[in-house]
């Protein structure tokens, strides 16, 4: 996938920048029942977008009881995202 597909997938809605932001805004796992109280956004659009940002590495799944999401802080989009979020006052950085 190029550059340019990863970007326009990652911020292709609304929905993703709003997970991205509550991920972004955590330092730990959450589960979609989090970023649903968070996001406002419906379960399935949640579901939807995390597998999106799952399959281009912006966001971490890990299974436990539940499956839990993280920001993947390590990917070079998803850290200048967040970087430039926190400049721009669009996210509290914990």
């Amino acid at each position: 996938m190029s550059s340019k597909e990863i970007i326009e997938t990652g911020l292709g809605t609304i929905g993703k920048v709003r997970i991205i932001k509550a991920l972004a805004e955590e330092r730990r796992l959450v589960t979609v029942y989090v970023l649903h109280k968070k996001t406002h956004l419906k379960r399935e659009d949640i579901k939807n977008n995390l597998d999106d940002l799952v399959t281009i590495g912006w966001v971490t799944q890990t299974k436990y009881a539940n499956v839990v999401y993280g920001i993947n802080r390590q990917n070079k989009y998803v850290s200048r995202l967040v970087q430039f979020f926190s400049e721009a006052g669009y996210i509290d950085q914990p």
